[in-house]
């Protein structure tokens, strides 16, 4: 069972976040030299940096008490500008699986010789906007951020590939769905790949991401009645938990 630490988590990460912001104007100020040095001034223009990310989920507290790793994706998006290159603004969204079902279904009454299989999906959808601090030059910039946003938790059943013929999910259904307000904070890395103008960056990072009391289904949640019915009982509990994210990013 995991021990239940957001606070911890969180007081960390923010001594993390204080301890940039006052080390980032002096930084800034020294820029120095090599092939990843400042350039010079170049007005007040707005800098973007696009990135995708593989994501491991590790479940926090009771959570964690209840289900296993999760795996997803996830997009990040900040804006900087260049008269304030240490701080950003960053924009998250991603999506990870914690947990599926799969079996066979007969397709015709009649008979159960041809059975298409029946796939039940929990997942999470998640976003969050907020702050980041930024050491800005050099080929390894250390970062921290913070964020509010919402998670949203919902368990999908479809029919996968039911035609041979054909690719697809036939007859999604919502079983089950909550949204939930959050926040958290993170901390990572962005290693430099290439001295291009429009840069190319390895991102390594963590994010801790806080929900609360949150209602929710696990695997093996829904029960069939053998009559054509289902029946299920959500699960009520803090639904806190961590990512551990590598990913490109470019900057544009």
């Amino acid at each position: 069972m995991h021990t239940r630490t957001p606070w911890r988590h969180a007081r960390r990460m923010g001594a993390g976040l204080i301890a940039l912001a006052a080390l980032a104007p002096a930084v800034e100020a020294q820029a120095p030299g090599g092939p990843f040095a400042a350039q010079s001034p170049r007005g007040n223009a707005a800098r973007w940096e696009l990135g995708g990310v593989f994501t491991v989920m590790s479940p926090q507290g009771q959570f964690g008490s209840l289900i296993d790793e999760g795996f997803g994706a996830g997009f990040i998006a900040s804006l900087g500008f260049d008269d304030a290159r240490a701080f950003r603004l960053r924009f998250d969204a991603g999506y990870v699986n914690y947990g599926s079902e799969r079996f066979g279904i007969p397709v015709l009454a009649v008979t159960d010789r041809i059975v298409a299989d029946l796939v039940t999906r929990n997942n999470i959808g998640y976003v969050g906007l907020g702050p980041e601090i930024r050491l800005p030059y050099g080929p390894i910039q250390p970062y921290v951020n913070g964020f509010v946003g919402v998670g949203y938790f919902f368990t999908v059943s479809s029919v996968d590939r039911w035609d041979p013929f054909e690719s697809y999910d036939y007859g999604t259904t919502v079983n089950f769905d909550d949204v939930r307000l959050a926040y958290g904070a993170g901390g990572g890395l962005a290693i430099r790949l290439n001295q291009s103008n429009t840069p190319l960056s390895l991102k390594l990072e963590v994010q801790y991401r806080r929900h609360g009391r949150t209602k929710y289904l696990l695997p093996g949640s829904i029960v069939e009645d053998g009559v054509g019915g289902t029946s299920f009982t959500p699960i009520y509990s803090d639904a806190d938990f961590m990512l551990f994210q590598v990913g490109v990013a470019v900057g544009l």
